[in-house]
């Protein structure tokens, strides 16, 4: 993850797109059934006991799981765990969206709950996930997605340009280089780091992360408090759920022939047009709360439609995007049984945004792509 500064490109020579007329957000609100805006605190709350009772069934297994299937199955408990954690984040995700139940209060003590025993400091994460819904694919402000063109890629180091090539950093990403170390948004650990700028902000920093540090706590002394129990059953799934995490978050904004927009071009409706939403298969979706196939839904709605009705929302959407489906605005949908590969793959051919038109960016892949078919 880099850090993206302003184009400084000249524009002279770029033509604008005619953008087609885009349906508004009420419009889109009308063609989804209502109860799919309907909250239920106690459907709500059983996703996350669901989730606290397979990742303790994952727990009970693994001495088994050793036992017979040695490091094989160690590894593979590790990609379970991975996924289960991601599961549980995703019920967070729904309570920091305000989309977990009506309950402020509900929704941040099960925000705490679902967060702290994955050491996801909930009311920081909250505040910087915030904006990367109400700036998707806004070149300057899409917190969390960091957009880094041309002139960003040209003044990195080795390091900064192939980081993210190389495949262990998937491991690191979220935790501990985005959460701890704060690249880019600012460590949400760290009470006076760049993304807080209030007392009320640096106080719910403290308490969040008081909170991850007591499940911390808990986890080492259940390790009968040794370091190298903790890492191995504690951490290491952890670095896994945050892998899952991060493909999850990628895949769902990235591929060649996205737009990404400067201020003058971008719109709400215009940027969430860029989700994408991918079925994993195999049943990770439902597993994870379809938070990998329900997503372009999740972005119109991320405060109103609670994850399980986004797969009910998510064709009526479809519906009301039909008449773009041949333009760069129409619904996005991708299967994917080879997200991790994809994931790679991405890593290494995505590298930078250059200029397609005026105030409008795409990969430099997806634009010599383009100029290539034009010109045969």
């Amino acid at each position: 993850m880099t850090i993206a500064t302003k184009v400084k490109t000249s524009k002279k020579d770029l033509d604008s797109i005619k953008v087609p007329e885009l349906p508004s957000v009420a419009a889109l609100k009308a063609a989804i059934p209502e109860h799919c805006f309907v909250k239920d605190p106690l459907i709500s709350i059983s996703y996350l006991i669901k989730d606290y009772l397979l990742l303790a069934g994952l727990y009970f297994a693994v001495p088994y799981i050793e036992q017979y299937l040695g490091w094989v199955g160690l590894l593979a408990w590790y990609w379970a765990m991975g996924i289960v954690g991601s599961a549980l984040f995703c019920v967070g995700h729904d309570c920091g969206h305000g989309s977990f139940s009506d309950y402020e209060w509900l929704n941040d003590l099960c925000g705490h709950l679902a967060h702290a025993p994955i050491l996801a400091p909930f009311w920081p994460w909250q505040k910087s996930h915030r904006q990367h819904h109400q700036y998707t694919s806004h070149l300057e402000k899409d917190k969390g997605h960091p957009w880094v063109t041309e002139e960003d890629y040209n003044n990195r180091t080795a390091i900064e340009k192939y980081f993210a090539v190389i495949p262990i950093s998937g491991w690191l990403r979220w935790n501990p280089i985005y959460t701890i170390v704060g690249l880019p948004d600012g460590s949400h650990f760290w009470p006076w780091s760049r993304l807080f700028e209030t007392t009320e902000d640096r106080v719910k920093c403290v308490v969040s992360g008081v909170a991850c540090a007591i499940c911390a706590y808990i986890a080492f002394v259940l390790c009968d408090y040794s370091v190298y129990t903790f890492v191995k059953y504690y951490y290491i799934p952890l670095l896994f759920q945050g892998l899952i995490l991060v493909i999850i978050t990628y895949l769902q904004h990235q591929n060649e022939n996205i737009e990404v927009y400067e201020p003058d071009e971008w719109g709400f409706v215009r940027g969430q047009t860029q989700t994408i939403d991918r079925h994993w298969g195999f049943g990770l979706d439902n597993i994870m709360h379809n938070i990998t196939n329900g997503h372009v839904a999740h972005h119109f709605f991320f405060t109103k439609i609670p994850h399980y009705h986004l797969l009910e929302a998510t064709p009526a959407i479809q519906k009301a995007l039909e008449p773009l489906k041949n333009t760069q605005y129409g619904y996005k949908r991708e299967v994917n049984y080879d997200w991790f590969f994809k994931y790679l793959h991405y890593n290494v051919t995505l590298d930078y945004l250059t200029h397609k038109a005026k105030g409008v960016l795409q990969y430099r892949t997806g634009v010599e792509a383009a100029k290539a078919k034009k010109a045969h």
